[in-house]
């Protein structure tokens, strides 16, 4: 499209220009590497104006003249060329954006849909390319869109607005935005001949002290009348005083002669600069929210994980309550049995040890008891307090993931840029709560504890001791003490049969007692130990369940973290780079 480039065509680039613009190539290509790793993240048409000012790099300087419409644009380029190159008139003329280059003779080429190219022999030309563009502010949208999506194209950007409606709020806005992309902008005051010129001075007055507010800065202001100028120009019979009083020869001379060669090569580069940062700082201010947002994620899961530790901490300070509680039992149970064994292995008690049977229902009663129900009891309370806080524990995630999905705490980044990173950990925090839901919704305590009861049951069941595979923890005391009357009689009856065994009475009922705290001890180690080690295999099974859920928000987390640091560091540097370059460019 472009055929000949202003540094092409420039002879005299020195070697110092023509290491800024490497730089300035190196910086435009790192920038948009970075920006590409944004990913479907980028703004569509942030990444194109990018490309597209690197591509162009090494156009002709071009002039974009832009501006509300019925400013006068057209009779203000028609003026500047001594021709009527663009149709003029009081309603929206230009539906696209049309580039006029130098050319022997008058040639209309269409080179894309809204891109037309205009070739007119005006010397003016041999050196800038004027783009005329769509008004401002018009009823057809799509026309201050192609404009707006060419200003960053722009090397110097002339702006015109009406003498009869300066500085409009809809100029304003388009100004800023002109602004935003780092472009040099002059203001081009048309229709002064409809003022006095008292009322030229007032208008100026006005432009100025607002422009200057907008931009930081007082662009160059020129008062001319477009009209006045192409009827001097194109009527031999006007008088001269007719060109003198369009005040057009002051713009021209800053077109013409202002802005030389190198002016041109300075402005040329400093425009793609100002491209460069205006991206930079806007996708670092982007990255920068969206750690910022990730920071807070990961409070978020830290007090989660710290929920999860203190759910640990205190299931094992109350189970290990629970087993001194069941310890206690034990214990009561084994004085119980020791007593027994001194009331009941003695001479006075003979006949009933040789029925033994009649000492076995005895035992069971005195000694037993209901202690089989105690340790249940004790066991099924310490299952409704695990599931109670398993399900208060999902009811305090689901309200932290509630809260991260809440508005305050979603930072809606600039414009398109994090469409797909909004999306992505919204749809996460969205099926963590969805899954958080469900478990509350679903979680039936009386099945729950049922379903614990009878795994702890059948860990407990699991264990040595009970040998016989006993079922219930009353089975498993049964059969322990069982086993020990067993040897007891066994050890009496034999003691009846032999000459002097009434002496062996004393030695027997120490021995039987002996085994009898061997097998309390041994049953209290493997309950606690067991029920130890079933509700530590609920506990890691209840969190592992949690961590499952929240898996995928964790890992987007941590991968985005990285993602966003790296992209921070390199858009920093970008932006140092940038500034550095500046420098250069304007000493």
């Amino acid at each position: 499209m472009i055929k000949h480039g202003l540094f092409k065509r420039n002879r005299l680039l020195t070697e110092r220009q023509a290491a800024l613009l490497a730089e300035l190539r190196t910086i435009l290509e790192r920038l948009i590497e970075a920006l590409e790793r944004f990913g479907s993240n980028v703004a569509p048409d942030d990444l194109r104006a990018l490309r597209e000012t690197l591509t162009h790099l090494e156009e002709l300087f071009l002039l974009v003249i832009a501006g509300e419409f019925n400013s006068g644009k057209s009779s203000f380029i028609n003026a500047l060329l001594g021709a009527p190159v663009l149709a003029e008139g009081v309603t929206p003329t230009t539906d696209r954006i049309t580039l006029l280059r130098y050319g022997d003779s008058p040639q209309e080429e269409l080179h894309e849909a809204f891109l037309i190219e205009r070739t007119y022999p005006a010397d003016v030309l041999r050196q800038i390319v004027i783009v005329d563009t769509p008004g401002t502010n018009a009823v057809i949208r799509r026309h201050e869109e192609l404009t707006r999506d060419f200003i960053p194209r722009a090397d110097l950007v002339l702006f015109t607005t009406s003498a009869d409606r300066p500085f409009t709020e809809s100029e304003r806005a388009f100004l800023s935005l002109i602004k935003d992309w780092g472009k040099k902008i002059v203001l081009i005051l048309n229709k002064i001949d409809i003022l006095d010129e008292q009322e030229i001075e007032q208008v100026l007055t006005f432009v100025r002290e607002n422009a200057r507010d907008l931009l930081g800065a007082t662009p160059e202001i020129f008062p001319v009348s477009a009209r006045q100028a192409w009827h001097a120009r194109t009527n031999d019979h006007i008088e001269e005083s007719t060109w003198e009083k369009s005040r057009f020869g002051s713009v021209e001379r800053y077109i013409i002669e202002t802005l030389d060669e190198e002016t041109r090569v300075r402005l040329k580069l400093l425009s793609p600069l100002g491209v460069a940062q205006r991206l930079t700082q806007t996708y670092l201010s982007a990255t920068e929210d969206r750690l910022e947002t990730l920071r807070e994620d990961f409070l978020t899961i830290d007090n989660i994980e710290q929920q999860l530790g203190l759910f640990r901490d205190d299931l094992n300070t109350d189970v290990q309550y629970h087993l001194k509680e069941i310890d206690s039992i034990l214990r009561d149970l084994e004085d119980r049995g020791i007593q027994f064994f001194d009331e009941n292995i003695r001479i006075g008690r003979l006949p009933d040890l040789i029925r033994s049977e009649r000492t076995r229902t005895a035992f069971e009663e005195e000694v037993v008891g209901d202690v089989n129900q105690q340790i249940e009891q004790r066991v099924q309370t310490l299952i409704d307090w695990m599931i109670e806080k398993d399900l208060r524990l999902w009811q305090s995630i689901m309200d932290y993931i509630n809260r991260r999905r809440a508005p305050q705490h979603h930072n809606h980044l600039i414009g398109e840029i994090g469409g797909a990173f909004d999306y992505n950990r919204g749809a996460l925090l969205e099926s963590v709560g969805q899954t958080a839901n469900r478990v509350i919704a679903g979680y039936d305590k009386k099945q729950e504890s049922q379903m614990l009861a009878d795994e702890v049951r059948a860990s407990i069941a699991a264990t040595a001791i009970t040998q016989a595979g006993a079922v219930g923890l009353g089975a498993l005391l049964l059969g322990a003490f069982h086993v020990i009357w067993l040897d007891v009689t066994g050890i009496l009856a034999a003691a009846v049969v032999a000459i002097g065994g009434f002496y062996l009475l004393p030695a027997k009922r120490r021995q039987a007692k002996r085994a009898f705290r061997d097998r309390i001890a041994e049953l209290r180690t493997q309950l606690a130990q067991s029920i130890q080690q079933q509700f530590e295999r609920e506990v890691d099974r209840s969190l592992a369940r949690i961590r499952e859920a929240i898996a995928p928000y964790t890992r987007f987390v941590r991968a985005q973290r990285e993602q966003l640091t790296d992209l921070q560091r390199g858009l920093s540097d970008i932006d140092v780079a940038i500034e550095r370059l500046r420098t250069d460019i304007e000493t």
